[in-house]
C-alpha cells in the first residue's frame, strides 16, 4: 500500500513539474512534441498566473495536511513531499512571470527617436492594439499614441474607418500617418490595420502572411527603414487548432533566416511565449519581456493584468533593434489590453 501511495505520490508531482513546460516531454521523445499546441493543454498553458495561483494554494492545503498527519498520526511524509513539490511548481511558474517582467509604468519616458526634421536617435515606438471594433475609441488609442511618441500603430479588430479616423485625429496635433489596411470578410474581427508616421518616410503595401484573418506588410518605397507587418492569428479554440497552427507557422515564418531584415511585427497573435510555436523566435525578440513587461497579462482587460493572458505581442528582428522600454496601456473597453514599446536600432559597428 506504501509502494502505490508513493507511486501515486510521484505521478502527481511529474504532472505538476510538467506544467511548467510540457514540451520537455518532446526533449525526451519526439513523438510527444507538440503538448502546448493540443488542445485543452494550449488553453491551460496560456494562463501561467492562473496556474501559479493555483499550485500555490494547493499547497498550502496539502501541507497543512501533511502537518496535521505527522504531528498527530506520525504519517503523512508523502503528503509533505507532494506539499513541497507543488509549492516549488507554484514557485517556478511565478519565476516565469518575473522573469519576463512585472514592471508596469504609466507611461514611456520622452521620445528621443523619429521627428519630421530630427531623426534623433532612430528610437521607433510601436503601439499594438486589439480595439474590438472601437471598444477602444478614438480618443483613447489617439492618447496612448501622443503620450509615448508612437510611430507606428498596429490595430486589430479595428475597421478602415476607424484607422483613418485614428490619422485624422492625430493630424490634428500635428502628426501625419499614412494607414494601410487588410480585411477578411466583412466582420471586423478580420480587419486589421497599420499606421506608420509619416516621419519614416513613404511606405506601400506587399503582400503580407498567409493567415486567415487580416495581414498588413508594409515597406520603407526606398527600401531603408523597418519592415512592418500587422497580424492577428485566429484563436486556438477546440475546432481551429489547425488553422490557428497554420497561422502561427506562416508568423514564425518571418523570423527565419529566409525573413526580412529590419522586422517589426506586431499585433494579437492569439499565442503566448509558452506555446511551441513562439517558444523559438528565430531571429525575434519579444520586445515585451526585453522592456520588462512581458509577464504582465494582455487579455483578458477585465481581469487584473496579473491574471491572464499575454497574447499580444510585439516582434523585432534583433540584429537590427534593441528594446529600450515597453508599457502595457489599458484604455477603453476593448477585452484587450495595448502594448508600446521602444526600440532602437542596433549599432552594427560595435
Amino acid at each position: 500500500m506504501r509502494v502505490i501511495g508513493w507511486v501515486l505520490v510521484l505521478v502527481l508531482a511529474a504532472v505538476a513539474a510538467l506544467t511548467l513546460d510540457p514540451e520537455w516531454l518532446g526533449r525526451v521523445n519526439d513523438d510527444w512534441a507538440g503538448l502546448t499546441t493540443t488542445y485543452p493543454v494550449n488553453q491551460v498553458i496560456a494562463l501561467r498566473p492562473l496556474l501559479a495561483g493555483v499550485f500555490a494554494v494547493s499547497a498550502i492545503i496539502v501541507l497543512v495536511v501533511g502537518v496535521v498527519r505527522k504531528v498527530g498520526f506520525h504519517g503523512g511524509n508523502r503528503t509533505l513531499v507532494l506539499g513541497l513539490v507543488l509549492a516549488a511548481v507554484a514557485v517556478g511558474h511565478g519565476w516565469f512571470l518575473w522573469d519576463r517582467g512585472l514592471d508596469n509604468r504609466a507611461e514611456l519616458t520622452a521620445d528621443p527617436g523619429l521627428r519630421p526634421d530630427d531623426p534623433g536617435d532612430g528610437s521607433l515606438t510601436v503601439l499594438s492594439y486589439n480595439t474590438r471594433d472601437g471598444d477602444t475609441g478614438v480618443d483613447d488609442i489617439a492618447a496612448a499614441a501622443e503620450t509615448n511618441g508612437v510611430d507606428v500603430l498596429v490595430l486589430t479588430e479595428t475597421s478602415a474607418e476607424l484607422a483613418d479616423q485614428v490619422a485624422a485625429f492625430l493630424a490634428g496635433g500635428g502628426e501625419s500617418f499614412q494607414v494601410f489596411t487588410a480585411a477578411a470578410g466583412e466582420d471586423v474581427t478580420g480587419a486589421t490595420a497599420v499606421l506608420v508616421s509619416s516621419s519614416l518616410g513613404e511606405y506601400v503595401q506587399t503582400t503580407g502572411p498567409a493567415t486567415e484573418l487580416g495581414a498588413v506588410r508594409v515597406e520603407p518605397a526606398t527600401g531603408v527603414g523597418p519592415v512592418v507587418v500587422g497580424v492577428h492569428v485566429v484563436p486556438p479554440a477546440s475546432d481551429n487548432t489547425d488553422r490557428w497552427l497554420r497561422d502561427l507557422r506562416a508568423v514564425r515564418g518571418l523570423c527565419t533566416d529566409r525573413g526580412p531584415a529590419g522586422l517589426v511585427l506586431a499585433g494579437d497573435l492569439n499565442a503566448t511565449l509558452d506555446h511551441a510555436p513562439l517558444q523559438d523566435l528565430g531571429r525575434c525578440t519579444a520586445a515585451a519581456v526585453d522592456g520588462g513587461v512581458g509577464g504582465i497579462a494582455t487579455w483578458p482587460a477585465r481581469l487584473p493584468s496579473l491574471i491572464g493572458s499575454t497574447i499580444d505581442h510585439v516582434l523585432v528582428d534583433g540584429d537590427s533593434f534593441e528594446t529600450t522600454e515597453a508599457l502595457v496601456v489599458d484604455r477603453g473597453d476593448s477585452d484587450h489590453r495595448g502594448l508600446v514599446v521602444r526600440v532602437r536600432p542596433v549599432d552594427q559597428t560595435s
